[in-house]
């Protein structure tokens, strides 16, 4: 038997290797996840918003409210078929994309394999397969991990070879329902184009070209019409896709931008009961105010939109600085949070904390990788064009790690090229182009260490633990509330949100000292926090410290005369002190604006 011969009967194998790995490691992932995780106990975030918007549609609202779609419509409507069929079960969804995380691996395999041959194409599956972050997206109700599959299935059939019209259209259906998932992936279509034209042109007729093209954009537009038509008949505003590409723009670029979510200047960036106050409900507001009228959602994006392409033509120096710290940002070893921060759910599982699948040893491989192919560019033109239009796509807006996920699996082809190729070296004894190689590695990883080293050291550690503490508050389940967001204190990086939450929950559990010591500090770190003075006003007002309690529900009202609550405790407070006209006055004036307004009318009885 040849050496090929042995080779090509091994490598029949690797697909069930990488599969079975796959299935292995996901199935002691979702055990431990299940048993001892606190986010499989509790949605919070984004999550959150997703399974009631798909609770909603498996009830019947299959079209949704009269609004157009504030985030991505596929992942919900997916979820809610399953709903449908089987009723609320979350862990269904979870097990499903575990199967398609598996699927994902072995997609990463053939492809590896197809460009760089079965053994880089082998280490690749198996990287991808005990990714963290992967299994971490896997086990969450987010459309991360689907959207993944779906750039890779719509990669596969693009880079085949002797492609049909019905695989160029398939694959834009896939990219179509994928954009769905992640409209970042849309700016990698054009490259995409590009690059399969490129492999293909000498040897395929220009007329033929364009007619193959022609099925991959039909069968890309398809989806994306059919969600602007439901947004054009159903909310009167012909929106392609979503809501909230206006505000993640100007996210990533204005002058304080630091290359990853952060709500504006005046936008509450948490996630609470009315809604995600950083990236929709708070960015309307905001622009309804400057606007002075009502909006659709269109013209709430095409605001911030603008606000964000004004400060590339007032200032393109400082927007240029901003876009290379998001480059810095997308190509570094850091595992960037949006709501989820990586690094905290890695205590809670040891696969999580795999070392080898980590993003600042396996970035400099894919470097040695991506050198290594460019001797045959034109070959493998797919996957950098994939790479280059697809980071231009999160680079614009602002960088996550959820955002970058798409990119990963290619990467890790170009890293399993790297490895191979460093094992090939050893085996075929070249030693000196080996020390070369492994010498760049030396270097290139001790860099990255540096960097995420130092990004580890601004890592924001509060952000879990208040989320999760938060959703336990808005549940009234008041006890996991004040634990979690006591050890979001811990971290030191508190703001005066996680104070004032806080604070509610030390006054639920009957700690009200506690809670007049963190409303105290949520006014430290912002004075103008409206709600807190008015919290603090009524422990006080509970405790009979009447006039502290009019002194603060008076500082509520300064900065917020429309604070009804407030006056109407402040009427209650002169009540007792005994002050009846000053008590009738703040009523009265409650009911002018609110005539509804219970306490108000309550006092104002009592005064009869």
């Amino acid at each position: 038997m040849t050496k090929n011969n042995a080779t090509d009967r091994i490598s029949h194998y690797f697909p069930y290797i990488v599969g079975g790995t796959a299935i292995v490691i996901r199935f002691f992932y979702l055990w431990s996840f299940w048993t001892n995780h606190p986010f499989s106990q509790k949605l919070i975030s984004d999550a959150r918003i997703f399974d009631d918007w798909a609770l909603r549609i498996a009830s019947g609202d299959w079209l949704g409210t009269t609004e157009v779609f504030i985030l991505p419509p596929l992942y919900p409507y997916l979820m809610a078929v399953v709903y449908a069929v089987f009723g609320h079960a979350p862990k269904l969804i979870i097990g499903l994309q575990a199967a398609a995380g598996c699927a994902s691996a072995i997609l990463v395999y053939r492809l590896g394999a197809r460009h760089f041959g079965a053994y880089a194409g082998l280490f690749a599956g198996l990287l991808f397969a005990s990714y963290g972050p992967q299994l971490f997206y896997e086990g969450m109700l987010l459309g991360t991990s689907g959207a993944v599959f779906l750039s890779l299935i719509g990669l596969t059939l693009i880079s085949g070879n002797n492609k049909t019209h019905w695989h160029l259209g398939l694959a834009g259906l896939v990219f179509g329902l994928a954009t769905l998932m992640r409209p970042n992936i849309l700016s990698a279509i054009p490259f995409l184009l590009f690059g399969a034209w490129w492999a293909y042109h000498k040897a395929t007729p220009v007329k033929r070209s364009i007619r193959l093209g022609g099925y991959f954009l039909g069968g890309l537009i398809l989806p994306l019409l059919l969600c602007g038509l439901r947004n054009g008949l159903v909310a009167d505003d012909w929106v392609l896709m979503t809501a909230h590409g206006g505000i993640n723009f100007y996210m990533g670029n204005h002058p304080d931008a630091p290359g990853w979510f952060s709500a504006p200047p005046g936008v509450d960036a948490q996630i609470t009961p009315d809604g995600a106050q950083g990236n929709l409900e708070g960015p309307r507001r905001v622009a309804e105010n400057a606007i002075g009228r009502s909006l659709k959602a269109s013209e709430v994006s095409s605001f911030w939109f603008n606000k964000g392409l004004a400060f590339w033509i007032d200032d393109p120096i400082g927007a240029i600085a901003v876009t290379l710290r998001k480059v810095r940002l997308f190509a570094s070893g850091y595992e960037v949070p949006l709501n989820y921060n990586f690094y905290y759910q890695r205590k809670f599982s040891a696969l999580l904390r795999f070392p080898i699948a980590e993003l600042w040893i396996l970035f400099p491989l894919s470097i040695v990788g991506l050198i290594i192919a460019a001797r045959q560019c034109d070959r493998h033109a797919i996957l950098y064009l994939w790479l280059i239009g697809y980071a231009a796509g999160v680079l614009a807006f602002h960088v996550s790690s959820r955002y970058r996920m798409p990119a990963i699996p290619i990467l890790m082809i170009f890293a399993g090229l790297g490895i191979w190729t460093l094992i090939s070296r050893v085996q075929s004894q070249k030693w000196k182009n080996l020390c070369i190689s492994a010498a760049a590695l030396i270097i290139l990883w001790t860099g990255y260490r540096i960097e995420l080293n130092a990004q580890l050291a601004q890592n924001n550690w509060t952000m879990d633990p208040f989320n999760l503490g938060t959703a336990y508050l808005w549940a009234n389940e008041n006890e996991p509330a004040r634990l979690y967001l006591e050890e979001a204190e811990k971290y030191g990086q508190g703001d005066a949100v996680l104070y004032y939450n806080l604070g509610l929950a030390y006054a639920r559990t009957k700690k009200m000292e506690a809670a007049k010591n963190a409303y105290q500090q949520a006014l430290s770190q912002d004075p103008d926090m409206v709600r807190a003075y008015v919290n603090l006003g009524n422990i006080l007002f509970f405790e009979e410290k009447f006039h502290e309690a009019i002194n603060n529900y008076r500082e509520a009202l300064k900065r917020d005369p429309n604070t009804h609550n407030a006056r109407a405790n402040m009427g209650w407070a002169y009540w007792s002190l005994g002050k009846i006209d000053e008590a009738r006055n703040a009523w009265r004036q409650v009911l002018q604006t609110a005539p509804d307004h219970p306490s108000a009318k309550a006092g104002i009885a009592r005064t009869r």
